[in-house]
């Protein structure tokens, strides 16, 4: 809404008697240079953005009577017949309002209201509206749930963040020893956290069912594991995106066990990508994760990250992806200040897939970086232990 439909709407306010459909009318009369839809569009942006500028037009509760032995619906519908510059779905409004203020009540004929959830005759500009305002929310509750920023509580020590991707808990080739080592090691570490890439699970129920029948641990239980797998990092986890093996039974039955099981845990989750930004002292550092973007390329497996930075999506310091199993630490510049690509690489050694192809049995990683509160400064580490060792000797610490 512009600034000139504003003025006209509060300069003619005390026309306000009755519907925007009616106030609507009237700014037309005056205003024939836009027309009534366009200035019931102005009412409705100014009522939601000046809900206590906007007149209530009370004399329409009048019509409201004190009991009602039917559904609201017919109620609703009754009135708008009444009253037909309202609509029904308006009228259900109302309604709700009256009930709320004790206005009106119910009186049971029966043992039991039926209320049909189908709206008969629904006006079309009301259902127009309501498809708009779920859809716009929808939109950003999407794209704000990949944005967060995280304040560590300590402003003058360094912090540790690790990254994880690819376990395939339950893959016979996993290293699960090593998994479990890493995470006992993080959650004892002070001032050291993980962010995990995806791929939890090996999970083959979609594309692939005959591994999924031949696997020694089925599903379930795979997903029994992950959650113990997830809680030996105690508070330490900041953020999970899922991969696709762990996204593979949302697929199939709209439910998303990872995600329940990290948000039950308080930890940041969405299941394709985070940006965070990490405020370590007065110092933010911009992470943004994924378990796989497109542009991947086998024989340049960093190439995708400094890609997703070019493409001006994350402008980040620190980009991660997961999926394709080999470990990569490798830097970049950008304006001027240097940047970092991270593949984790996978807990899962052997894939008998990769190597039919001819890659290489790869080592367990689980990369870290250290983050400094007095400057901007990353350093990164493939091995996790060393990467520890370090933390250690910034922050001063002799004694683990």
């Amino acid at each position: 809404m512009n600034a000139d439909a504003e003025i006209c709407i509060r300069r003619n306010l005390v026309e306000w008697t009755g519907t925007k459909t009616d106030y609507a009318k009237i700014l037309h009369a005056l205003y024939p240079n836009k027309s009534e839809r366009t200035w019931r569009n102005h009412i409705t942006f100014f009522s939601k953005e000046y809900p206590k500028d906007t007149p209530e037009n009370t004399s329409l509760y009048d019509n409201i009577p004190g009991q009602w032995s039917g559904s609201w619906t017919d109620l609703a519908r009754r009135l708008h017949k009444q009253c037909p510059e309202v609509t029904t779905n308006a009228w259900r409004k109302r309604i709700e309002i009256a009930r709320e203020r004790g206005a009106i009540t119910h009186i049971n004929t029966n043992n039991f209201v039926i209320e049909h959830l189908v709206q008969q005759g629904a006006d079309l500009d009301d259902l127009w509206d309501r498809v708009e305002n779920e859809s716009a929310k929808a939109i950003i509750g999407a794209e704000t749930s990949k944005w967060a920023e995280v304040t560590f509580n300590d402003t003058d020590v360094y912090i540790g963040v690790a990254f994880a991707a690819d376990q395939h808990i339950g893959n016979k080739f996993t290293d699960h020893k090593s998994m479990r080592e890493d995470a006992e090691l993080i959650e004892k570490t002070h001032n050291c956290y993980i962010i995990h890439a995806g791929d939890f699970i090996d999970n083959f129920v979609i594309d692939k069912p005959k591994p999924a029948m031949r696997s020694p641990i089925p599903p379930h239980t795979q997903w029994k594991l992950c959650e113990h797998y997830l809680s030996l990092f105690g508070d330490k986890m900041i953020g999970v995106v899922a991969g696709n093996h762990d996204l593979w039974t949302k697929g199939m039955t709209d439910f998303d066990p990872l995600e329940q099981k990290v948000k039950s845990l308080g930890v940041l989750y969405n299941p394709h990508e985070l940006n965070l930004r990490l405020w370590v002292g007065t110092i933010p550092y911009h992470i943004s994760i994924r378990h796989k973007r497109r542009g991947n390329s086998q024989l340049n497996p960093g190439r995708v990250i400094k890609k997703w930075w070019e493409d001006g999506d994350s402008q980040f310091d620190i980009g991660v992806i997961g999926h394709n199993h080999v470990p990569v630490i490798e830097s970049f510049s950008k304006h001027g200040l240097e940047r970092w690509a991270i593949r984790p690489g996978s807990y899962k050694v052997i894939d008998g897939f990769a190597e039919m192809i001819g890659f290489q049995r790869e080592r367990p990683t689980c990369p870290i970086a250290i983050l400094s509160p007095k400057t901007r400064e990353i350093q990164v580490f493939s091995d996790l232990r060393m990467g520890i060792r370090m933390l250690h000797t910034l922050n001063g610490v002799t004694d683990e």
